[in-house]
């Protein structure tokens, strides 16, 4: 509600209302932004294993790629962890001058094109409650 006195103005929000509405949309964002980062975190997934620059001797690194999705405990924060599962994967990644990596050059690829898909996709879905 807001009420207008001479040069100044007073808005008066009903805080209940408001954390309602957040609490929908977090609950509604949340499995929503969960979908999302799992398919991506597959492609993220295929694209390392399809561009990894070295060539295999047994294959295990590349089948060792994984990109794999975690949400807080609270559901606010929704991360894709991209890593190895072999042992020597750290030395792929930043040894003989970084020309094997592989995890940092798909983050400059394929990180934008994530964070601008999730807040489009959270967008649609503040806007259909009306946030």
């Amino acid at each position: 509600m807001a009420r207008s006195t001479g040069h100044s103005a007073t808005v008066t929000f009903d805080t209940e209302v408001i954390k309602t509405r957040l609490k929908r949309a977090k609950l509604a964002a949340a499995p929503a932004a969960l979908a999302y980062s799992q398919k991506k975190a597959a492609e993220i997934e295929n694209y390392m294993k399809a561009n990894a620059p070295w060539t295999d001797r047994t294959g295990n690194a590349r089948r060792g790629l994984r990109a794999e999705v975690s949400q807080s405990r609270g559901r606010y924060v929704t991360t894709i962890k991209m890593s190895y599962n072999v042992y020597y994967g750290v030395y792929l990644e930043y040894a003989m001058g970084r020309r094997y990596a592989i995890i940092e050059p798909t983050q400059r690829v394929k990180g934008p094109e994530y964070v601008n898909g999730l807040e489009g996709m959270l967008g649609n879905v503040m806007t259909s409650w009306k946030i």
